[in-house]
């Protein structure tokens, strides 16, 4: 803009001390660009809302009465994965129809907002003129990866507990140009590394922890609601009954095993600092009423693309009955990918992060099924997923609930049912092109295929076609075998490759 060449030439001219005073003047500005950006090209039906934020802050708190996450399956697994007898047991008459699984809760019908929500991921922060080249850059760790920012000064208060105290905070950080410049180097940041909207909010959480380790954890969590609400997240503050600091987002998926409240029948879910530490036997959560039109800002979504982070491979050999992959992948995306919130399975079989890796594995397949037949490639890949990788549970391998990435069931050296499935059905798409279906069952996750032509064996009928079981984990099982256990029980369908 001619207005900017004009005070670049001014600031040029000026004496060291005047440069100072227009350096300041010029990030003041903009400042008010940012602003005024986010509020007119991102969200216009938000005016007012980040201007009168404090406002919302000191007014009244309301209780909140916390739910407790959902579990997605509670039936424990089975320790060792049941072995197929040599003799498949004949198919069950009338096997009992599929189930397709209910969509995520939406909002109650009378409180539906007219304008819908805008797309989960926001537009790029406004650019912020950048801090000099002579400016000391602020490195910090994410999860093993050097990361760095220009350094950046903001006041912060000591301690945060009450209304007044995050009012207060959020005036001064309004007050400060060097907010803007924060909030649009993160989100430069977070561009750069194509991160999604949670690793978005991971990553700020990350820097705040490293900028400022002695500032207590509320005020922190503060500074990363400040963040996220400038980035056009529908994120809300709250404290516990201890007067801990908390945040709230709605998502585009279900998390399971994560604390929640509910906003106009929608689900916010609860994430704090890391060094705080929320009790379970205290669910009421405090937080101020803010105009709806807040609740029509961004949800996170937890979906994954390719990530632009630096490589470190490690080396993967998969081998059983004559198939073999072999290649390597990058160990430095499995620390970020390791207390990922747990989604439904649909969303990890959605979800690519290293597309070479998928290609390299899928043209070995190709390669080595090329003269079978369908049917042939179908069972020699099955018995490939279901011996080729060593069994354990979550619980026993992790010590908590962890369903894998495709990616990851080449870098860890267990796996249980749901990361063999998400595995098996995409081969089963990409390798072979055969339709399949991501089932579930208490306890259990599996597969069926369409096989036209092919109906001897366990199966279903789902829109007018046979869908065969075909089970990785059932060890030693054709295509038509069903685990005893299941063989008239209905299966929930997670997702479908067609």
């Amino acid at each position: 803009m001619p207005k900017r060449k004009i005070l670049l030439l001014c600031a040029l001219l000026m004496s060291a001390g005047a440069a100072t005073a227009q350096q300041s003047n010029d990030a003041k500005s903009s400042f008010d660009e940012f602003r005024k950006g986010l509020l007119n090209n991102y969200s216009s039906f938000r005016e007012g809302i980040l201007a009168d934020y404090a406002k919302f802050l000191e007014g009244v708190w309301v209780e909140y009465n916390g739910f407790r996450g959902q579990e997605r399956d509670e039936t424990p697994k089975p320790e060792t994965p049941p072995v197929a007898p040599a003799t498949p047991p004949a198919p069950v008459a009338d096997a009992p129809r599929p189930a397709v699984k209910p969509a995520p809760e939406a909002p109650v019908a009378d409180e539906v907002p007219e304008t819908p929500r805008n797309t989960p991921t926001p537009p790029p922060a406004p650019a912020v003129k950048p801090a000099p080249a002579t400016a000391k850059p602020f490195t910090f760790d994410y999860k093993g990866i050097e990361m760095q920012i220009p350094e950046i000064d903001l006041r912060l208060m000591e301690s945060a507990s009450t209304p007044a105290d995050f009012a207060a905070q959020w005036r001064s950080l309004d007050a400060e140009p060097a907010s803007a410049q924060l909030v649009s180097e993160l989100s430069q940041l977070a561009r750069k590394l194509n991160f999604n909207d949670y690793l978005t909010y991971d990553l700020a959480t990350a820097y705040t922890m490293a900028r400022y380790p002695q500032t207590s954890p509320s005020v922190r969590t503060a500074l990363v609601h400040y963040i996220m609400t400038h980035l056009g997240y529908d994120v809300r503050l709250g404290t516990n009954g201890s007067g801990q600091a908390l945040l709230m987002f709605p998502t585009e998926q279900t998390i399971y095993g994560q604390m929640y409240l509910k906003f106009g029948g929608e689900k916010y879910y609860v994430f704090t600092d890391p060094a705080t530490h929320l009790s379970t036997d205290d669910m009421r959560i405090y937080t101020c009423e803010l105009p709806a039109e807040a609740s029509k800002a961004a949800r996170l979504n937890l979906r994954l693309k390719p990530l632009n982070i630096p490589y470190e491979p490690k080396p993967y050999t998969v081998s059983h009955g004559g198939l073999e992959i072999h290649g390597e992948t990058n160990s430095k995306l499995y620390p970020l990918l390791y207390k990922y919130p747990q989604m439904p399975i649909a969303d990890y079989a959605q979800s690519e992060l290293m597309p070479e890796l998928r290609s390299s594995v899928v043209s070995q397949l190709k390669e080595q099924l090329k003269d079978k037949s369908t049917d042939e490639a179908v069972d020699a890949l099955l018995q490939f997923v279901q011996s080729g990788f060593r069994y354990a549970t979550d619980g026993d391998f992790h010590g908590f609930e962890k369903p894998y990435f495709f990616e990851e069931t080449l870098f860890y050296p267990k796996c249980d049912c749901e990361d063999r499935v998400i595995f098996y059905t995409y081969l089963l798409w990409n390798v072979l092109g055969v339709e399949n279906q991501l089932i579930a069952y208490p306890g259990h996750e599996s597969a069926s295929v369409s096989l036209p032509g092919r109906t001897k064996g366990d199966a279903y009928t789902y829109d007018g076609k046979t869908f065969l079981i075909s089970d990785p984990t059932y060890i030693g099982a054709k295509t038509g075998m069903c685990m005893p256990d299941f063989r008239t029980t209905s299966p929930e369908i997670d997702h479908t490759y067609r």
